[in-house]
């Protein structure tokens, strides 16, 4: 058929199935001899990568199914992808662009557009599946299919047979690309092996999968960041994290964080949270906080399970305001009684007290002793000025310092609002208090520059952004003056070593992949990602001489790579007794 056409058909998709999954079956039903033709038919270009996580050119896709199927673009995001698993937690420009790029020609960058990169979780394309979840498929539907929820960040057993998953090797992945495989296919069985998930992880693992499941299969539309929050402090106040006012208890909560962490596996996606730098209670807190960033789902399910939420939490979350609980009355402060109008009259007026006196007696606020009396009609006596003209010269003197204002507050007996507003009232000594700041905080940063680590790089001392917007000039003619340091290079590889062995890699390599009986051709990504070791052929091959010249004397032009395929083709029509065609 054309490669604009629509497809004469187009198999039913199984309940759950990616559609990796049902392009790959799509395949075998197609009878294409190469998976890149089918890729072509569907998609318009042999190169197209598909992912069952965040594909691109879905708009292609649903053109060109039959009229019958109906099954348009956003039917294939919300039915066949992992985007619903994501949608809740973003914002409304995530989800706009995304869709954008998942319908349109490329993909590249929504991973760092949705915050997949920078949450340290990733957003790698895993394959796994479940082998009682396979034997199921054939009886069902006559075949094993790759379901969505065995590819949800973290997922490690299966929600519904609480078994581990088998996972395919992310490098043999990255070496077929291209290809259309499915669970049953012998290399996807030789090259899968079972996720190891201890006994004493298996429950809060299989509790966070169901978690999963339920949040991809519900299809949330976005939840509100403030509502999350208002969400995440509700159950935290409920089981007593949060102070009478509504503050956090940081490590009452930490501490529960830390236990629900270690209650889980730290295979994969989890290790960022078992990571001690990343620091366990930071991310955890930051949600129940105003956030301008979005954090992986991941974290969200995490979280959900510390402060003992189910799945019908959420959806409330989602569809309503929540309502802040307080905590139990155990955890409040007494209640102070309304005071009687005569009682507050005698305190005022008959022994003098001050509001402030009052209010620490009381143990009530002044606002609402002032508010009290002014309902009660009781005169409050106004605070007596006590600055007065001798005292202001002693404090205008005193403020000709650098000493601190909460300092100089206690020593003359006043407040640090009097000498702000002695400030505002003559410049002239706030100028002077702001140059002997300066200078003062100036000299102290100079001295601990200079004071510096020795083997440290001078941007790296500390106050250098500082002095290098305040104190340029000094900070140039000491970097000028100052000896250069020794620079000692911490060789903690041994290129030497390194170089001989991916030498012998590279040519051990070069022959299995000559060998092949379809040519494929040899390249050095070929060679890199089938020892998997290309990040270091492409960023350190100058610190390989011994391999750079391997992979000159292995690696095959395109012209000589045709040349190969053509002559294999060519005896491939002799052995079958085809004649030539042009």
């Amino acid at each position: 058929m054309s490669g604009c056409g629509r497809l004469q058909f187009f198999p039913t998709s199984f309940p759950d199935e990616s559609l990796f999954s049902l392009i790959a079956r799509y395949h075998r039903l197609s009878g294409h001899h190469d998976d890149r033709d089918t890729l072509h038919e569907l998609f318009g270009k042999h190169t197209q990568i598909v992912s069952s996580h965040l594909p691109s050119l879905l708009d292609t896709l649903a053109s060109r199914l039959p009229q019958a199927v109906a099954l348009d673009a956003q039917d294939i995001v919300d039915r066949h992808t992992l985007f619903p698993y994501y949608r809740p937690f973003l914002t409304e420009r995530q989800v706009a662009l995304s869709l954008i790029a998942m319908k349109g020609p490329s993909a590249s960058g929504l991973k760092t557009l949705m915050g997949l990169i920078a949450s340290q979780v990733g957003g790698g394309n895993c394959y796994r599946y479940c082998e009682q979840c396979s034997e199921r498929d054939v009886e069902l539907v006559g075949q094993p299919y790759w379901h969505r929820a065995h590819q949800l960040p973290a997922v490690h057993i299966c929600a519904q047979h609480g078994a581990p998953l088998v996972e395919l090797a992310a490098s043999w992945v990255a070496q077929h690309r291209h290809q259309l495989f499915l669970p049953a296919d012998r290399e996807v069985i030789l090259h899968a092996k079972h996720v190891v998930v201890s006994a004493q992880h298996r429950e809060g693992m299989l509790a966070l999968s169901i978690l999963s499941r339920q949040v991809l299969n519900l299809h949330l539309d976005i939840i509100p960041t403030r509502r999350l929050q208002d969400f995440y402090r509700s159950l935290a106040s409920d089981l007593g994290f949060t102070h009478a006012g509504g503050r956090v208890m940081v490590a009452e909560l930490s501490q529960q964080v830390r236990q629900q962490v270690s209650s889980l596996s730290a295979n994969g996606a989890m290790q960022c949270l078992q990571r001690p730098a990343s620091g366990l209670q930071d991310w955890a807190i930051s949600l129940l906080r105003k956030s301008r960033k979005s954090t992986h789902p991941l974290k969200h399910l995490v979280l959900l399970q510390c402060l003992n939420g189910k799945i019908e939490h959420l959806l409330m979350a989602a569809n309503e305001t929540v309502k802040i609980s307080r905590p139990s009355s155990r955890s409040l402060p007494p209640p102070v009684p309304a005071l009687p109008g005569n009682q507050l009259r005698t305190m005022l007026v008959d022994l003098q007290y001050s509001l402030r006196r009052c209010a620490q007696l009381l143990g009530k606020s002044v606002t609402t002793l002032r508010i009290e009396a002014a309902q009660g009609g009781i005169p409050v006596a106004k605070r007596p000025k006590k600055l007065d003209g001798p005292t202001m010269a002693i404090l205008t003197r005193a403020l000709q310092s650098n000493t601190a204002l909460e300092t100089l507050a206690r020593r003359h007996q006043t407040s640090t609002v009097s000498l702000y507003r002695l400030l505002r009232m003559f410049p002239d000594v706030a100028k002077v208090r702001k140059e002997l700041i300066f200078v003062n905080q100036r000299d102290r940063r100079r001295k601990r520059f200079v004071r510096g680590h020795p083997t440290a790089l001078l941007r790296a001392r500390p106050d250098y952004a500082w002095l290098h917007r305040n104190d340029r000039e000094w900070l140039t003619h000491t970097i000028e003056t100052t000896p250069r340091r020794l620079i000692v290079h911490n060789a903690r590889i041994d290129w030497g070593r390194r170089d001989q062995e991916m030498a012998d890699a590279v040519r051990e390599c070069s022959q299995e992949l000559y060998a092949v009986e379809k040519p494929v051709r040899v390249s050095q990504s070929a060679i890199g990602r089938k020892i998997g070791c290309l990040a270091v052929l492409e960023k350190h091959l100058i610190k390989l001489p011994l391999t750079a010249v391997a992979l000159a004397a292995c690696v095959e032009t395109t012209a000589q790579f045709q040349c190969r395929r053509l002559s294999w083709a060519a005896r491939q029509m002799y052995h079958q007794g085809l004649p030539p065609s042009w």
